[in-house]
């Protein structure tokens, strides 16, 4: 099991400019914040986002059994949440490492002291060759990126032959699709890449990457369909590697794919199955598990269809006041889009607590239908009672582009009460 080093993380301090929290007369250190004996309702200034630490210890614990059962392992993107005390937990449960997009992510990562760090991306540019030729200094690091051109290939050889780090860089052929990001598009042009890597003195093959959450969207059986071709493709490039003598004499052999949508099928397209004597370790890279969400990651769950214990548990949400009622079915909230993920959905009001403290749950009655920078537009149904100065307490969807705009992050326990700040570093 790992263990993280959270005194970088741990120098965040909550003061006067902390959005969100009170204004403390005096920084307060994370690890002091479940001394305060914060609220959710009274203590925080909102809008304020929050982290429910049930939910959040359910997820975890989700994910974790799914991997076991299936024998995969899990790389969770970082980039999702960029805060070392959620990886913290994540590792905690036996993820096999972090995955970063960038190398700025993953400077991030190495300060508080992970230890294997996969770069779901290529490395092309010469600063950021330098610094992963740093870290391989550490033998116990280990570091791996993706590769898709013999460009790239050119690129990271002759850099890393003028600095000479003292072993290979592991790195992984990526195989795309059409209209998608990076990586191959078919699988000879993968090989043509696979056989240059090969041929470089500074590079390792290690195995096979893939991303196949933007073939599409939904789980519709075509799409599903589409999602399992591209699964297949990867697993027959693989194979392909494998009988070539590509892998020989290596330990493992890297397969990795699955984001948050399609894990499930990445376990049963790529775990098993694979010719006599390779050493095949699947890796996921889900990284919206750990908060998930109301929207857009709830709809397309793998686990939507199961009982409450089975499933992932929305863990983050918005709070905000009730400004203004100007007109008959409209209320003003105080949350926009400087506070709040709005790229795939708009958020989704659940809760309305008045200040006596008297709640109402309001899921279908209360929508959000448009947000400005600071505030939010809320279509009120006939005869719910929603009034100035109450307390909204709402889902969001795609916790990626929530997360990044809050510093600190309050995380509360089953009575609202401040248990621990999470600091972010974006």
């Amino acid at each position: 099991m790992e263990h993280l080093d959270l005194r970088f993380a741990s120098q965040a301090l909550i003061d006067w400019s902390t959005k969100g929290f009170p204004s403390v007369p005096a920084p307060v250190e994370l690890s002091d914040v479940a001394a305060q004996g914060w609220s959710l309702f009274g203590d925080l200034q909102p809008p304020v986002l929050i982290l429910r630490e049930r939910a959040l210890r359910h997820n975890v614990s989700v994910m974790a059994a799914f991997c076991a059962t299936h024998r995969v392992d899990i790389a969770p993107h970082g980039k999702t949440s960029m805060a070392p005390q959620l990886w913290a937990r994540q590792l905690a449960a036996g993820a096999w490492g972090i995955t970063a997009a960038t190398v700025g992510q993953a400077k991030v990562m190495r300060a508080v002291g992970v230890r294997r760090i996969l770069l779901a991306n290529e490395l092309v540019d010469p600063a950021s060759i330098d610094w992963v030729c740093e870290q391989l200094s550490d033998p116990a690091f280990e570091f791996l990126c993706y590769v898709d051109s013999g460009r790239g290939v050119s690129i990271l050889t002759e850099h890393l032959r003028r600095l000479r780090p003292n072993r290979p860089l592991r790195v992984l052929v990526e195989l795309g699709h059409l209209g998608g990001r990076t990586g191959c598009r078919d699988i000879p042009e993968a090989l043509r890449v696979a056989s240059e890597i090969r041929d470089s003195e500074s590079l390792e093959l290690a195995g096979v990457a893939g991303y196949e959450g933007t073939i599409c969207e939904g789980r519709s059986p075509d799409r599903l369909a589409a999602v399992g071709s591209f699964l297949d493709q990867m697993r027959t490039l693989t194979v392909a590697l494998i009988e070539d003598g590509a892998f020989d004499g290596a330990g493992e052999i890297i397969v990795t794919a699955g984001g948050s949508s399609y894990f499930d099928l990445v376990v049963d397209r790529l775990q098993g199955s694979w010719p006599p004597g390779a050493n095949v370790r699947v890796v996921l890279r889900s990284g919206c598990y750990l908060t998930h969400d109301s929207g857009f990651y709830e709809r397309g769950s793998p686990f939507a269809a199961e009982g409450e214990a089975r499933r992932f548990r929305p863990a983050i949400e918005v709070w905000a006041s009730v400004l203004s009622r100007p007109e008959p079915g409209l209320a003003i909230l105080g949350f926009g889009k400087r506070d709040v993920s709005h790229d795939l959905d708009l958020p989704i009001p659940h809760t309305v607590r008045a200040p006596s403290g008297e709640t109402s749950h309001v899921s279908g009655k209360l929508s959000v239908r448009a947000l400005n920078d600071q505030h939010a537009f809320c279509d009120v149904e006939p005869g719910l009672s929603v009034e100035v100065g109450d307390l909204v307490g709402c889902g969001i969807s795609h916790p990626c582009t929530a997360l990044d705009k809050w510093r600190v992050i309050p995380v509360l326990d089953d009575d609202g009460t401040v248990i621990e700040a999470v600091a972010t570093f974006f």
